[in-house]
């Protein structure tokens, strides 16, 4: 596999880590909601995740970027893409 496509590779790697722990931090804030604590406790926990996931998204691109990696950066944005789509997806159908 030639190098670009490597560093592309990577760059997911990064997205779907990033992903994968924003879904985790998720499940933590829902647990803490379901446990006690109340909504207002549940929506400071949310917004603190989504402070760090874009932090990550952010640092992310930029790092790949700054190391002389572009091909990593644009598979990282590429993956981010899918994910994004691919949550819009879940919301639309199950608001249906």
């Amino acid at each position: 596999m030639p190098g670009d496509e490597m560093e592309e590779l990577r760059g997911e790697i990064v997205a779907l880590e990033t992903a994968l722990a924003a879904a985790f931090g998720e499940i933590a804030v829902l647990r803490a909601a379901v446990e006690g604590g109340g909504s207002a406790a549940a929506l400071r926990s949310m917004e603190g995740m989504a402070a760090q996931l874009e932090g990550s998204v952010l640092r992310g691109v930029v790092g790949a970027e700054a190391l002389g990696r572009p091909e990593a950066a644009a598979g990282f944005e590429r993956r981010m893409e899918q994910i994004a789509h691919a949550l819009r997806n879940a919301i639309a159908f199950r608001d249906r």
